[in-house]
């Protein structure tokens, strides 16, 4: 599948789906990026972000 920039949210298929906003991604990043450089992770901004992704990610059952 080939996503362009005219690609929106309607167009993807449902495993595809956008889980975070681009406001939000924009957030996680740096804080990932943190993470992988070696950084200490920050357990309250980890906590919420864990909380959200979860609250929006279907059940494996």
């Amino acid at each position: 599948m080939n996503l362009d920039d005219d690609t929106t949210a309607e167009d993807l298929p449902a495993e595809l789906m956008p889980v975070l906003t681009l406001d939000e991604a924009h957030q996680l990043l740096p804080r990932l990026a943190a993470v992988r450089d070696g950084g200490e992770p920050d357990r309250e901004s980890a906590g919420y972000l864990l909380s959200n992704l979860a609250a929006r990610v279907p059940s494996h059952e």
